[in-house]
């Protein structure tokens, strides 16, 4: 069995907006009501090749800066920046997974979608909203894919050549060939503080 490379691109493309909330402190008031930030839906590609070697592009979505609020007064201690940041990685660069996490289970919403690739410490591509108009997931800068996260990577599965009874295998063999590579394009971090658009009462 050889494997194939297989590349995630998380490009600088937006193509469309998203309502999020902020995470892990939603920064509700007396009511019950917090605010919701619009921030932008990037393009997410992922190449590779066919079992017949003719190159193959799957073009997905996701917001890559998300509104990250950890109250100073009384921070969630697993994450170390306190106060708000506009969460994502905006830099340049190109990361080898290091590891897929095939049980991981969303934490600010539920999702059916399991599995998360490591991009860099606590940064993953993991699943997120069913479409643009189911608002109010949050992230701590992780790349959550829109829509059905098993499409996703059963895609990177096929492309990856692994002769596996599973996807979750398959993806494992990839990452532990080292072919499993994630492309990050630069891209200026919104100001995600700014671009609040309603406030809601609603219980994830």
């Amino acid at each position: 069995m050889k494997l194939r490379r297989v590349t995630i691109i998380v490009t600088n493309l937006v193509i469309g907006s998203y309502e999020a909330r902020s995470y892990p402190d939603e920064q509700k008031d007396a009511s019950g009501q917090f605010p919701l930030y619009s921030v932008p839906v990037y393009t997410i590609r992922v190449r590779g090749t066919d079992d017949a070697g003719n190159p193959v592009l799957k073009d997905f979505m996701a917001p890559r800066f998300m509104p990250y609020y950890n109250k100073p007064a009384s921070p969630v201690p697993h994450y170390a920046a306190k106060g708000w940041v506009n969460a994502g990685l905006s830099s340049a660069r190109t990361v080898i997974v290091p590891r897929f996490i095939q049980d991981y289970e969303v934490q600010n919403r539920y999702s059916p979608g399991r599995g998360a690739i490591v991009v860099k410490d606590s940064f993953y591509i993991h699943a997120g909203p069913a479409d643009l108009k189911d608002a109010g997931f949050g992230s701590a800068g992780c790349i959550e894919i829109v829509g059905d996260f098993d499409v996703f990577k059963k895609t990177i599965a096929d492309l990856s050549g692994a002769k596996a009874l599973k996807v979750t295998q398959a993806i494992q063999q990839l990452v532990a060939a080292g072919k499993l590579v994630v492309e990050i394009q630069e891209a200026k971090a919104p100001d995600i503080k700014k671009s609040s658009t309603r406030n809601v009462k609603w219980a994830p």
